[in-house]
């Protein structure tokens, strides 16, 4: 990914800004906030922000080196399994950061048997 950029800061500042946002929210409101009730009642339409944000930033990051990396197969298997070993991990484990962290240690491990 090129840092020099425009576009790629721009990115990191609107990822600091949502994080901080994500993680200061809930502080800055009162508890008697509609808005924060809203935010925390069970079945929320916001309850899948965490994980979409995830999402998110992985296709930030994967899609553009999967396109630089073509037909080379050696480049492309250790994503496929670091994405396989997460969809299992999610499955398995129902821990969002738990199954981003062993999904990451897979393509970790398929990434140093590949080279």
């Amino acid at each position: 990914m090129n840092a020099d950029g425009l576009g790629f800061w721009a990115a990191v500042a609107a990822m600091a800004v949502i994080t901080y946002l994500t993680r200061a929210l809930p502080f800055m409101l009162s508890e008697r906030s509609r808005l924060l009730r809203h935010l925390s009642r069970e079945g929320s339409a916001l309850a899948a922000l965490g994980p979409s944000l995830l999402a998110g930033i992985a296709a930030a990051v994967i899609v553009p080196d999967l396109l630089a990396a073509g037909e080379q197969a050696a480049i492309i298997g250790p994503y496929a399994g670091g994405l396989v070993v997460t969809a299992v991990a999610a499955r398995l484990v129902s821990n969002t950061g738990a199954a981003v962290l062993l999904g990451m240690a897979g393509y970790g491990v398929l990434l140093a048997l590949a080279g």
